[in-house]
């Protein structure tokens, strides 16, 4: 009955009945059996995490604390005129990669850096900024020139509704860092959802998801201490 449990559990879990029977009676050590299980358990968590953001509310700006893996990424900065002279850049980026057969990485999605300190001072431009395209690769296929963004604490909003009103998204984000003692410990970074089958996107499309991020970290007890006097 132990047998059966364990056989009807791993085909509850997607495996076919030649995985199983590896898993089982196969050669396999131990660790490799659970490094393989803890991956599919993985990537099932990121596809439950990717239809709960797809299910944001309009208006929720909550602000969650999670914890970023470390990504080793091709990366290529644009200098943009507007948004949509950014899209076509950045596509034709990740274009050039897969074309070319880059392993790139499931554990974590494509994101654009905004190398911009004012993003959380409320400073939103829409013209004329800088954008670095991120595409996160296979570490165990990672070309010399990847840049690596390491793992840590961020703080991260899922922003449905129009590009153009992302800074209310930002300003919640710089008031949760305020209000719990955090410091920026890197630049913004934006994962976009919710794009058409031809990969088109509408700027001002109300149904857009956008995930925002920014690493963080708690800032020193010394410094939030005379920040308190001085207030």
């Amino acid at each position: 009955m132990l047998r059966l449990r364990t056989i009807l559990g791993l085909k509850d879990a997607g495996l076919s009945l030649s995985e199983i029977r590896d898993y089982l009676d196969g050669g396999k050590h131990t660790e490799k059996k659970i490094a393989e299980l803890t991956e599919r358990r993985d990537l099932l968590s990121r596809a439950i995490e990717n239809l709960q953001i797809r299910s944001t509310a309009p208006g929720d700006l909550t602000v969650r604390e999670i914890e970023l893996p470390e990504r080793l990424c091709l990366c290529r900065t644009v200098k943009a005129r507007d948004g949509a002279h950014a899209l076509a850049v950045i596509g034709e980026f990740y274009d050039e990669l897969i074309h070319a057969g880059v392993p790139i990485s499931r554990a974590w999605p494509e994101f654009c850096e905004y190398p911009d300190n004012e993003l959380l001072k409320g400073e939103f431009p829409v013209t004329n900024f800088t954008v670095t395209a991120c595409l996160p690769v296979d570490k165990n296929n990672a070309q010399p020139e990847v840049v690596r963004y390491p793992a840590g604490r961020a703080l991260v909003v899922n922003y449905k509704g129009s590009y153009y009103d992302l800074w209310k998204a930002y300003a919640a984000l710089r008031r949760y860092i305020d209000e719990n003692g955090y410091i920026p410990s890197g630049y913004p970074q934006e994962i976009y959802l919710e794009i058409e089958a031809d990969g088109s996107v509408r700027l001002d499309e109300t149904c857009n998801i956008t995930r925002i991020i920014v690493p963080v970290k708690e800032m020193d007890k010394e410094k939030q201490n005379i920040g308190i006097k001085e207030a």
